[in-house]
């Protein structure tokens, strides 16, 4: 039975770049280097008081006239204090007179547009980053500024001057720590664009550039993503693996693994596709994802079970078996517990424990849905005939093709029923074969039977009639050794009929 590649990802570990704006160790990529900045602001309440004094001196107090019932006018205030408190803490923090005070000054602007920036307050802080980019040319944070200030834009949804000051940071300051970050949230603009091509790089340098663990990571798994969705995806699956092997926290693992074992397994590297897919059996916290994993890794372990020239790896087929009972007794196995159910009879089958096979098929098989019974059956009835049990074999092949009339495992079990009856009774071989080319098999099965038929003659030494057969087959649709066999027989034939030149 054939698995169908999940058209979706393993949540919550695929997230969009909006959404990780959260993540434990990133606080926002707006405020991660805010938060490292004291404020320094000279305090001015000794020159307001004065002011103060003066004007009520001259100024005789004016009333305004309010009707009753009019409530006072409402004032904007962030989610945690008063703009006004804000700013007055800001002033009142530092009033040190400065022996430098050009660069002094410099650095309370900056201060001072970073605090407002810390308390999300994007719409005054702007302006005051600005003021310092324009009044404080060749100073040392020009880097912070043009970073902050571009987030401040992107916070107050303005795109393009939000693009134009993170691209400063790059172009001018590309050495900064500020880079990363700013490669990051160019990055996380484009992909929410779905512009992955120009988010690769982004996303790329960022991992690079940022010293923060938790960014690098992020940056690492959706260089990966760009990667995938612009059909690089053997790259992708080198980065998912390299996401996924990283330490925790680690919110991005388990899609990570998922996602490169699916490629890997879809490029034919099945070894490597497997150890992902042990990996999620065993760490993930979803029961779902652990059951499917185990069983797709069991399926795939099964394959590689003979991978080598027919010989039986026991070492895999000890890891098929681990991964397939893992995933069929899990309760939340779903649609995979039969699939599990009907590898392991195939692993049987395939490790040669016919009778183990015999002894437990019948275990499950009322509880399997209808194609997973066909399957199991056509292996009970293999396994019959490989014991030397023919009438076993015949029965089971006869319930097969009732039961199951129009399924592919029906159709198999009459040609197997063929090479039951060769091993059996070569005799009645001939009228079994032409009953079963009379169903109008594929070429590929006819031209099997017909090869059975003409082994049955050559057995009763009907040379005539075995070459004729022969002969026909050498251009069929057989497999080339099949072919090879054919035309050494039509050879022996004529050796049996003294015709030499033949």
């Amino acid at each position: 039975m054939r698995l169908q590649r999940l058209e979706h990802r393993a949540a919550p570990c695929a997230p969009s770049p909006e959404s990780f704006r959260g993540c434990p160790g990133f606080s926002g990529l707006q405020t991660h280097w805010a938060h490292r900045l004291k404020v320094y602001v000279p305090s001015l309440a000794i020159l307001l008081s004065i002011i103060s004094v003066v004007n009520a001196q001259l100024q005789p107090e004016v009333r305004r006239a309010r009707p009753i019932d009019e409530p006072p006018a409402p004032r904007a205030r962030p989610a945690d204090e008063s703009i006004d408190r804000v700013l007055r803490s800001l002033k009142e923090d530092t009033s040190e007179p400065s022996q430098h005070e050009g660069e002094a000054a410099a650095q309370r602007q900056l201060d001072y547009a970073n605090g407002l920036f810390t308390r999300k307050l994007y719409d005054l802080a702007a302006p005051e980053y600005q003021k310092y980019l324009d009044d404080y040319p060749g100073r040392s944070g020009r880097a912070n500024a043009y970073f902050s200030l571009g987030e401040c834009h992107r916070n107050l949804n303005r795109v393009s001057s939000a693009r134009t000051n993170l691209q400063k940071v790059l172009n001018d300051y590309g050495d900064s720590e500020f880079a990363g970050p700013a490669a990051y949230a160019l990055a996380e603009m484009a992909f929410a664009d779905k512009d992955y091509a120009a988010a690769l790089p982004l996303f790329h340098r960022s991992a690079a550039k940022s010293k923060e663990p938790a960014v690098t990571l992020s940056a690492r798994y959706f260089e990966a993503r760009c990667l995938e969705a612009t059909g690089r995806k053997e790259e992708a699956a080198d980065i998912y693996v390299q996401v996924a092997d990283a330490g925790s926290p680690n919110p991005y693992r388990e899609d990570a693994r998922w996602t490169a074992a699916s490629i890997l397994a879809s490029r034919g590297k099945k070894i490597e596709a497997l150890k992902q897919y042990e990996a999620l059996a065993n760490e993930s916290q979803k029961p779902a994802v652990k059951a499917e994993s185990a069983v797709r890794g069991g399926m795939i372990a099964l394959e590689l079970v003979q991978a080598d020239k027919g010989k039986t790896d026991k070492a895999m087929a000890d890891r098929a078996t681990a991964l397939l009972q893992k995933g069929r007794t899990l309760p939340e196995a779903g649609k995979f517990r039969p699939i599990a159910q009907v590898a392991l009879r195939k692993l049987q089958y395939q490790t040669g424990e016919y009778t183990q096979l015999l002894a437990d098929y019948k275990k499950d098989l009322e509880k399997l849905p209808e194609a997973a019974q066909a399957e199991v059956l056509l292996l009970a009835a293999n396994s019959e005939r490989q014991l030397g049990h023919s009438k076993e074999a015949d029965a089971l092949y006869r319930r097969l093709i009732s039961n199951y009339p129009d399924r592919e495992e029906a159709k198999d079990a009459a040609y197997q029923r063929l090479i039951n009856v060769y091993n059996t009774d070569p005799s009645a071989l001939s009228a079994a074969v032409d009953e079963f080319l009379a169903t109008n098999p594929t070429n590929e099965r006819a031209d099997q039977a017909k090869l059975l038929k003409a082994e049955a003659l050559y057995k009763q030494q009907n040379y005539t009639e075995a070459a004729s057969i022969y002969g026909e087959l050498r251009g069929s649709q057989l497999s080339s050794r099949l072919r090879a066999e054919a035309a050494y027989k039509l050879g022996l034939c004529h050796v049996q009929m003294k015709n030499v030149p033949g």
